[in-house]
């Protein structure tokens, strides 16, 4: 199949818009300029979902050939597709450097924290012992960030990449999560976040996309 009959095939975008996992990927289809179709799906084991997200994980994305999970593997499916609008370096080693920060953003920072979430005790809250682990963790990831960012103005440099699109969205997570536990915030940590920030919350699309979030979460707080 030749990529133009993949870019007019309609995509379609497994998930929930408060999941951080998903908006990554909707991010993503966003600024390489996918049409696609967003179809509302939570986590299941129930076979036939199984059939198409073999962890019954969300977001997975739905092309004509099949079905892919993961949001990394997403991503890179996304680049093969419409390399004409790069979320990766064309260097060979400037894009490992973009995949490195890409994973220790999941693997190191954001994972930790989901982590956290994912086990309370009977009160419905982390374990200290945990809280204690993960802030470990978070720590060195968000040293590893500060020595491999440039911040010029993205991330990688220059150009915005999948990994603005992957930290934007994880480190929103780590901060609202985090400062329940400790009197600071990744941003509080590294200075040039902040400006970072700033500069990708200005980007068109991310602009409206964060406008949409808030009055989709503004709606269902209301209908909870």
């Amino acid at each position: 199949m030749r990529v133009s009959e993949r870019v007019t095939a309609m995509l379609k975008l497994y998930g929930f818009h408060t999941s951080h996992y998903f908006n990554m990927v909707k991010l993503a289809l966003l600024e390489k300029g996918f049409e696609f179709e967003e179809v509302h799906s939570y986590p299941s084991r129930e076979p036939l979902f199984l059939t198409m997200s073999p962890m019954g994980e969300v977001p997975f994305l739905e092309a004509r050939e099949g079905y892919i999970s993961n949001v990394p593997v997403i991503m890179e499916f996304l680049e093969e597709i419409i390399p004409e609008v790069p979320l990766l370096p064309e260097d060979v080693f400037e894009r490992a450097k973009v995949r490195e920060l890409m994973s220790i953003l999941l693997q190191h920072i954001e994972q930790p924290v989901s982590r956290l979430l994912d086990h309370p005790d009977s009160k419905g809250a982390p374990d200290q012992a945990r809280v204690d682990q993960t802030i470990v963790e978070v720590e060195r990831g968000l040293d590893a960030l500060a020595r491999l960012a440039r911040f010029d103005p993205y991330l990688c440099g220059k150009e915005f990449s999948y990994a603005d699109v992957i930290a934007y969205h994880a480190l929103d997570l780590v901060n609202s999560t985090m400062k329940k536990f400790v009197p600071w915030t990744a941003m509080d940590e590294m200075t040039d976040l902040a400006d970072w920030r700033y500069t990708v919350a200005a980007r068109p699309i991310v602009h409206q996309m964060d406008n949409t979030l808030i009055s989709e979460r503004d709606t269902f707080s209301a209908d909870s």
